[in-house]
């Protein structure tokens, strides 16, 4: 009776737009994210989860555990809805991400949890290692005339063309 009352919450147009959005965006995009990243649909269900709940607590203040489990199985069943399955995605950015949608993702995907971030001295460490890296040699480039001396040779050339007219005229 009270998960027929709860329905609300999923009519509301802004959860429902989000709902829309986020089945479109499994359509479009699940079955790479199921391969290459799964991290991502925990963030995106995540957002949803957030929405949901934020609107579940204004209806309905008061019954937040219920609300909690009400979203989860709502949000689950969509998932299963679209071939996602909830029980192999094992991690996920959960870091900074409220409580009580941390207790619902956890619900949603049983086997979560944290994916691990690298610490700032590794990453500074791995910059290191970057940085020590051996140049690489380039061959010096062959040296190429200068513009200065075909003008000279042009130059040149046209004098001793001109002397040579000159000469052959003046004896005609």
């Amino acid at each position: 009776m009270s998960s027929d009352r709860y329905n609300a919450i999923f009519t509301n147009p802004q959860v429902e737009s989000e709902i829309r959005d986020f089945e479109e965006w499994l359509n479009k995009y699940g079955e790479h994210l199921l391969a290459y990243e799964p991290s991502k649909i925990v963030v995106r269900t995540a957002w949803v989860v957030r929405i949901a709940l934020d609107e579940a607590y204004r209806s309905f203040p008061g019954e937040e555990k219920e609300l909690r489990e009400y979203v989860a199985s709502y949000m689950r069943e969509k998932l299963l809805q679209h071939n996602v399955p909830v029980e192999a995605i094992t991690r996920g950015d959960i870091h900074g991400t409220r409580q009580d949608v941390v207790e619902v993702l956890k619900t949603i995907f049983p086997n979560l949890s944290q994916t691990q971030r690298p610490s700032l001295p590794v990453i500074l460490r791995e910059e290191e290692e970057k940085k020590t890296h051996k140049p690489i040699p380039v061959p010096p480039t062959p040296r190429r005339e200068t513009y200065l001396s075909k003008y000279i040779y042009a130059w040149i050339a046209t004098l001793l063309i001109s002397a040579l007219l000159i000469l052959l005229l003046t004896r005609i």
